[in-house]
């Protein structure tokens, strides 16, 4: 468990403003009454981090967390529908109706032994110690992150410079951003995604560091990794996102495959992906209504879709098993690399597979039937309909084949796919 530090270091007062556009009527009720619930308990508690970030930009923040000076064993001694999650740092959980989770945490010390000249050589794994709301907000990411909004007094309060870097339209890393990026590499796709959404410039020394420092993505937790990639594609601004990262070379760490197919000229690759993930911030605006497989598939299509172009200029048309062994190949190195679920792989190959074949079975009337039956048709439908807006493909067409989305489905382990053909059931043996 973790303990509260024996020394508070002595830190300059907070700016406390209540000249602010939050009002009570933007703020979650539930996570109202958490925060006025741990006052009249006696202790500190904040909305902090990105909902105070988004309300103070006049967005709708998509949760709303909570950071307070109460333990996770007094936050579980206060509220019934609380549970505990968490090993090298616990964190309460307050559980409501329809699924919705609070995320309330305890105020954390910033790593022992870090500061300004801290010269980092891996990342931090060893801060979990209790600490204060001006060590909580100094060890955040970004000073647009760091702000704390007190419903009670209805103050804003700023440890570390975040309302003017939010009138500058600014990202800047609270700190060092070489130290920052070091001390949790993430940090760096988290500041690709917060520009990309909120339109701000990142902070110069900040867009160097994401250069001199991209190697050290290597370090960083994949499925933390895997994470962000998908936030950056359903969050309403996966072209932007996706146009910084190859800016400043994050892309090549992350996805060599598709950086070293941007890099062509032929064909305007640039353009291309581009158009298509438009068309998923078009789709998605800032929420997950695509499944993963789907998103992937929109960064992989140009790729894929050149390769099997150019496999049948030289072969004659790909059949069914020709066209999933490409799709394996070109997303095998990523699947590892990036430890991506196999739910996901699973849709992302048939997600692609099925796009040279919409315009072939479309006039079959047996086959396009087939093809409509299969589980993953929704699927390969959902990419159709992103690559229909992306380059202006034939309307009539996607059309007929969106009046087949609710077709009733075969179960997934009744068929092998094979361009929407039953494959002959094996017989149990008794």
């Amino acid at each position: 468990m973790p303990s509260r530090p024996k020394k508070v270091p002595v830190v300059q007062g907070p700016i406390r403003t209540q000249e602010h556009p939050i009002t009570i009527e933007d703020i979650d009720a539930d996570a109202h009454r958490v925060v006025r619930r741990l006052h009249q308990c006696g202790h500190e508690a904040y909305l902090v981090g990105g909902s105070v970030r988004d309300l103070m930009l006049r967005k709708s923040p998509k949760d709303f967390d909570i950071a307070t000076g109460a333990s996770p064993n007094e936050v579980r001694k206060i509220f019934r529908n609380c549970r505990l999650i968490g090993r090298r740092f616990r964190l309460a959980h307050l559980l409501f109706a329809d699924g919705k989770v609070l995320e309330v945490a305890t105020f954390r010390e910033a790593p022992e032994g870090i500061d300004e000249d801290s010269v980092v050589v891996s990342p931090i794994t060893d801060d979990n110690e209790f600490g204060t709301a001006e060590t909580d907000a100094r060890r955040r990411d970004f000073t647009v992150n760091g702000l704390f909004f007190d419903p009670q007094s209805n103050e804003v309060i700023d440890y570390v410079g975040g309302l003017a870097d939010l009138d500058r339209r600014l990202l800047r890393t609270i700190g060092d951003p070489v130290v920052r990026f070091r001390e949790d590499p993430v940090r760096m796709l988290r500041a690709i995604k917060f520009a990309a959404r909120t339109g701000f410039d990142i902070e110069p020394a900040a867009r160097k560091a994401l250069r001199t420092e991209r190697k050290w993505l290597k370090k960083a937790a994949i499925p933390r990794i895997y994470e962000e990639i998908v936030r950056m594609m359903w969050g309403g601004a996966a072209a932007s996102s996706f146009h910084l990262l190859e800016d400043v070379g994050l892309l090549e760490i992350l996805l060599p495959e598709v950086s070293a197919w941007l890099s062509r000229r032929a064909g305007d690759p640039a353009g291309r992906l581009h158009a298509l993930l438009t068309a998923v911030d078009h789709k998605c605006k800032g929420k997950p209504h695509l499944e993963n497989g789907v998103l992937l598939a929109a960064l992989f299509w140009g790729l894929y879709d050149d390769l099997a172009t150019a496999a049948e200029a030289r072969k004659g048309k790909l059949d069914n098993i020709e066209e999933r062994k490409l799709a394996e190949t070109v997303i095998g190195a990523a699947a590892v690399r990036l430890r991506i679920p196999r739910k996901d792989i699973a849709a992302l190959l048939t997600a692609l597979e099925l796009q040279r074949r919409f315009p072939h079975y479309r006039e079959r009337r047996t086959a396009r039937m087939g093809l409509a039956r299969h589980h993953a048709f929704p699927t390969g439908l959902d990419l159709l309909e992103l690559r229909t807006e992306a380059f202006g493909l034939d309307l009539d067409a996607l059309a007929d084949w969106q009046s087949l989305r609710d077709v009733p489905r075969e179960r997934p382990d009744d068929d092998d796919f094979a361009g929407g053909h039953r494959q002959p059931r094996r017989r149990r043996r008794h």
